[in-house]
């Protein structure tokens, strides 16, 4: 819920606080437009009567006038955030304290900061008035001017965008950038080129040819004209690279075979998530954006030294743009750095994403992978193309309603076997019976380990992955799914890939013969045939307009007063410096409740301890509750049976307390929060009761 405010970028949004806003009539909404943008500078009656009722006589010009004046007048002051000053002669407009977003615009767009480019481009919702006119030829005129001014001025921070993530090599950044301003000027062929350089650099040959021939009909249909000399010598290079064998190395180009048979490695890239550096590969040049999660630990580097996992990744190449990453703590990212979060582990995903300019992806995990991939597709649907599982899993732990994991005993005999038999030749006995007798792949297998993590990190990473719990969130996976199980998997059950096709809906469920979990096992080629043919078909899928988020429900009371103050907007400044900081997004309000979503569920609990710290300095007492589930956004609101949960979770909480559902505090497993049993309630459209907790401890980090 936004502030009082006056916004005429993308069209004409005015709101106030308090009392309703008398409707205005189109000439009373230019009047107060072209005012604002001349805030401060008193305005004859007679130039705004001549410029908005110019056909009329001067006696019903300047009725017409005083009319406008007293709508706005009052609006104005309904407001409570802008000064109107009107007299005999002059009329003018002062804008303390509202949110007027072509002034804040203007400021952030001459900022030489690419942050605040970037926030200048958010304002920018499009033109000046989009879809407002009038038929009067001067202000016709005068509107006419200021959208190009203004329209200018984002084609400059674009300008300046695009040179800045060139020069610093942040591709996605100026693939986002150069499109949005081709959007706007599609005739720019400097722009054209500069997308065509960001392509290939990426190995996306194909992309930046498509760039051209972009380029090539948007001048032959406005101008009648060819590419210049440059864009066309550009263009036969890309050609003769994408022709000529053997091609120029790149980032992402399949690798190589060396004269001793293993494949030359691509390069290794790193981005930065949270502070944290994570490593990513990047081969293959397909149509299809794929990224490839893998369990436990993983080492990018070491796995090509596997025929038959790097065979793998080639033929996953050989018809899609293939980016696999270390997670967060394992391989070639950094190590050390604690155990993260399952929404971390994500949120890295979505950097290295980021990073190679994939907007919507095929998200493929296997065996501890998939939990972390379930939880992108369901956060994220408009950026996953398709959900692709093999050998994973709901629950890494057994209970009653899932009795196929392994038990708290067998999670300690493995953990004691890791930590005994970690460096020494692989027992494949469970990952891959197939390959017991290979002395090869044992070998292999164990140096990928010992590179993958240190022995202590190994056994907290498998300890970890047993704790993950995301049942409640596979309803709320809206893609196209395809989950693969192995049937006498020794690892994963048969009976836990069908759990996962029986709660995600309408996923396609591939039972495959054999005992192998790994995915170079003896079903090697099947899997990737069934891949192949999935995801080509799924290409075509839209995405889904329901989203996860985790809703904070929070209420604000002052024990030393009963006043009925709204002490939420006494506060608003505290709230939404909080809300900002943790990402979140405040979507109703009362007098001392508030509701707001975020993406992130440590995000949302966070946020709610930073209030109840910043508010308990001033006396007064918070509760909150905060659960995570699916909801529809409709304009800026947001409905579903995550918002009332929330709400009634709420009730449960005592002042200065937080509460959240089973389904929280299975998602921020690795946070450093601690949870303690608190209760349970039916809650309609959920199966069971919702068990719900209080949250006695702290992040243990801000990065969460």
């Amino acid at each position: 819920m936004t502030g009082p405010h006056l916004y005429l970028l993308g069209g004409f949004d005015f709101a106030g606080v308090g009392a309703a806003v008398p409707a205005f009539s189109r000439k009373a909404r230019a009047m107060m437009a072209y005012l604002a943008l001349q805030s401060g500078h008193a305005q004859s009656r007679e130039k705004l009567a001549a410029l908005l009722w110019g056909g009329n006589s001067e006696t019903q010009a300047r009725m017409n006038l005083r009319q406008a004046v007293s709508v706005v007048g009052k609006a104005m002051q309904a407001s409570g955030s802008a000064r109107f000053l009107r007299d005999s002669d002059n009329v003018a407009l002062h804008l303390d304290g509202l949110d007027f977003d072509v002034a804040r615009f203007e400021a952030l767009a001459a900022s030489s900061e690419p942050d605040n480019l970037e926030q200048a481009l958010v304002v920018y919702r499009g033109d000046l008035l989009d879809g407002f006119g009038l038929k009067q030829e001067p202000f016709e005129d005068w509107l006419r001017i200021e959208r190009e001014r203004l329209r200018a001025t984002a084609v400059a921070a674009l300008d300046r965008l695009v040179a800045h993530y060139s020069a610093t090599k942040d591709p996605a950044s100026c693939v986002r950038a150069a499109t949005r301003l081709l959007a706007m000027e599609p005739l720019r062929e400097d722009i054209h080129r500069a997308l065509m350089h960001v392509y290939a650099a990426q190995g996306r040959i194909n992309l930046a040819l498509k760039q051209y021939d972009n380029c090539r009909d948007a001048l032959q249909r406005e101008l009648r004209l060819q590419p210049e000399p440059e864009t066309r010598h550009l263009h036969d290079t890309l050609r003769a690279r994408r022709t000529t064998s053997p091609r120029p190395a790149s980032a992402s180009e399949p690798p190589r075979a060396e004269a001793g048979g293993e494949p030359l490695r691509p390069y290794t890239h790193y981005v930065k998530s949270s502070g944290v550096s994570i490593a990513y590969q990047v081969t293959g040049d397909g149509p299809i954006d794929l990224i490839y999660v893998p369990g436990w630990v993983s080492n990018l580097d070491l796995a090509w030294a596997s025929p038959r996992l790097s065979h793998v990744f080639q033929r996953l190449g050989s018809f899609c743009r293939l980016i696999r990453m270390d997670k967060h703590g394992t391989g070639l990212s950094d190590r050390n750095v604690g155990l993260p979060t399952m929404e971390e582990r994500m949120e890295d995903m979505r950097a290295v994403l980021d990073a190679v300019g994939s907007k919507r992806t095929v998200v493929f995990g296997g065996s501890e992978g998939g939990p972390m991939c379930m939880l992108f597709a369901a956060t994220y649907p408009e950026r996953t193309a398709a959900l692709v599982l093999n050998g994973t899993y709901a629950r890494g732990r057994w209970s009653k309603d899932y009795p196929w994991a392994r038990t708290a005993e067998q999670v300690e005999e493995d953990l004691a076997t890791i930590e005994r038999q970690w460096g020494e030749p692989a027992d494949m006995g469970n990952a891959a019976p197939s390959l017991m007798n290979d002395t090869f792949e044992r070998e292999w297998f164990a140096a990928y380990l010992r590179n993958s993590a240190s022995p202590a990190d190994a056994i907290s990473l498998w300890r970890w992955g047993t704790e993950i719990d995301v049942r409640d969130i596979l309803p709320v996976i809206h893609v196209p799914t395809l989950i693969v199980q192995t049937s006498g998997d020794r690892w994963v059950k048969r009976e836990e890939g069908r759990y996962l096709a029986t709660h995600i809906e309408g996923a396609r469920y591939v039972e495959l013969t054999g005992r192998d979990h790994v995915i170079w096992g003896e079903n090697s080629d099947r899997l990737v045939d069934e891949i192949e043919v999935f995801v080509t078909n799924a290409l075509q899928a839209t995405p889904g307009e329901r989203l996860l988020v985790s809703v904070l429900s929070l209420e604000i009371s002052d024990p030393h007063s009963d006043s009925g103050a709204d002490l939420i907007e006494r506060h608003a400044d505290e709230i939404r410096s909080q809300l900002l900081l943790a990402e979140g997004r405040q979507i109703r309000r009362s007098p001392s409740r508030m509701l707001a979503v975020f993406q992130r569920p440590t995000r949302s609990i966070q946020c709610a301890i930073a209030i109840r710290h910043r508010l308990r300095q001033s006396g007064l007492d918070v509760r909150s509750a905060v659960h995570t589930g699916e909801c529809e956004e409709r304009g800026d609101d947001f409905t579903g049976i995550a918002i009332e949960l929330s709400s009634r979770l709420l009730d449960h909480a005592r002042p200065g307390e937080i509460i959240a559902s089973r389904t929280v505090r299975d998602l921020v497993v690795g946070s450093g929060l601690t949870f303690e049993d608190y209760g349970e309630m039916e809650a309609s459209g959920m199966p069971g009761v919702l068990a719900f907790f209080s949250v006695s401890g702290a992040p243990s980090g801000a990065g969460g």
